[in-house]
């Protein structure tokens, strides 16, 4: 035990310090798999080892999806579907008080099912609301903070590109992860406007007002919504895998841009670029990720922390409470998707030994984790909204903080109340 505490103790420390000297965090889970197999593992071929796993964590065929999916969220972000989606979002919610924040949000809930990103979402969504909020009255840090926690709902909501690593890593269904997050994301989108409501009352901020011609607008936008349809559907009834889906997802984004949108080509390239782009960091964290999944495997970390837990509680509530503050504070100092291949193969074990559902801590995870996007001080969709809107971070901090409280109470709604995640698994799942 004692080694397995020097251990931690060793992982931590170098895992904080490279974080605060902006290392990049491929290099940082490298760093730290190669010093502990220096120091506990010194018989073994240090670069057959690295070399080794970091080419077969970077072969695992599902990963294909990533690409995939993120070719399909670029091409669909750069055709234009966007500015007409926030058109469809207005004629249902445009005429409540505060309604362009309030489309804002169902825009957002329609992006989630095409580009499953965060970071994607806030760009592409962000860099048209905000300053339409900040010119219709509404406050330019207000409207900041809204297009940024609104984006956190793309990787809740299917297709996720953070459940797709997830299932990956915790080796759990992917397509009942998926369906798994769809309540929960809803609950997301519906508080965040039931927020916005009580402010726009409060702020007295204006209705936005419906779009004239509803049925050109539906026309459009109506082929982008049955994307998510039709990929979820696809892969819960088998007509094809995840990695496959992702393929469809590609070519059906590419089509659709061209004959509906009519996309130049040019943007075809970007937008490739921009996957490409994308998928090489994604790969890189995966590859060094695994190295170090394997070795703390090796050292037996995994158990002791097993234990470690048990030693704390035997309540199972008690650990989720604990993982879940643990779990934010992780996400406020490293990002999403290094914090899947992280944490996953340390936690899923444990939550196993508690007797919780694999999907149900799945999700629970993903939203934790998700939520980190938003935090201080390396949250990137944060970072991205600050420089979006030019609002000093600690200005949209501060009106931040209510949604932050928002989002953590209904993190802890999904936790202790797990039929919200599984019901509609059960139900739809394989």
């Amino acid at each position: 035990m004692a080694d397995a505490i020097t251990i931690l103790v060793v992982f931590l420390a170098l895992l904080i310090i490279a974080t605060l000297l902006s290392v990049p965090i491929a290099f940082v889970l490298g760093l730290i798999a190669v010093v502990l197999i220096d120091l506990y593992l010194p018989n073994l071929d240090l670069s057959f080892v690295m070399a080794r796993r970091v080419i077969t964590g970077m072969q695992i065929y599902t990963l294909l999806a990533i690409p995939f999916f993120m070719l399909a969220g670029e091409i669909m972000s750069r055709s234009g579907i966007v500015e007409d989606i926030i058109e469809f979002a207005k004629y249902f919610v445009g005429s409540i008080r505060g309604g362009l924040a309030h489309a804002t949000v169902v825009a957002n809930i329609l992006m989630a099912g095409l580009s499953g990103s965060a970071v994607a979402d806030a760009a592409a969504i962000g860099s048209l609301t905000i300053p339409a909020m900040e010119k219709a009255g509404y406050g330019k840090k207000f409207g900041t903070a809204i297009a940024t926690s609104a984006a956190l709902i793309g990787p809740v909501i299917p297709p996720s590109i953070p459940m797709i690593i997830l299932g990956i890593v915790a080796q759990i269904s992917i397509v009942d992860l998926f369906i798994g997050g769809i309540v929960p994301g809803i609950l997301m989108g519906l508080s965040l406007m039931g927020y916005v409501y009580f402010i726009s009352k409060k702020r007295n901020y204006p209705a936005a007002g419906r779009p004239p011609a509803f049925l050109p607008v539906l026309r459009k936008t109506i082929w982008a919504i049955l994307l998510p349809i039709i990929i979820v559907g696809g892969i819960r009834f088998g007509v094809f895998t995840p990695t496959e889906g992702g393929a469809i997802a590609a070519v059906y984004a590419a089509v659709i841009a061209k004959l509906v949108y009519k996309m130049e080509w040019k943007e075809y390239k970007e937008a490739l670029v921009g996957a490409a782009e994308s998928t090489g960091v994604v790969l890189l964290v995966c590859g060094m990720a695994m190295v170090l999944t394997w070795v703390l495997t090796v050292l037996q970390v995994p158990q002791f922390i097993v234990q470690l837990f048990q030693s704390i509680t035997t309540n199972k509530y008690v650990f989720l409470f604990i993982v879940n503050v643990f779990l934010f504070i992780m996400g406020m100092i490293i990002d999403l998707t290094p914090n899947i291949y992280l944490l996953a193969p340390l936690l899923f074990p444990v939550a196993k030994a508690y007797g919780i559902d694999p999907i149900h801590f799945g999700v629970v995870m993903s939203v934790n984790l998700t939520v980190g996007l938003l935090t201080p001080p390396v949250g990137t969709v944060l970072l991205l909204g600050s420089a979006l809107s030019k609002v000093k971070l600690e200005d949209l901090v501060k009106e931040l903080i209510p949604i932050y409280v928002l989002y953590f109470i209904i993190l802890l709604v999904i936790t202790y109340i797990p039929e919200i995640v599984l019901i509609p698994v059960h139900a739809l799942g394989g």
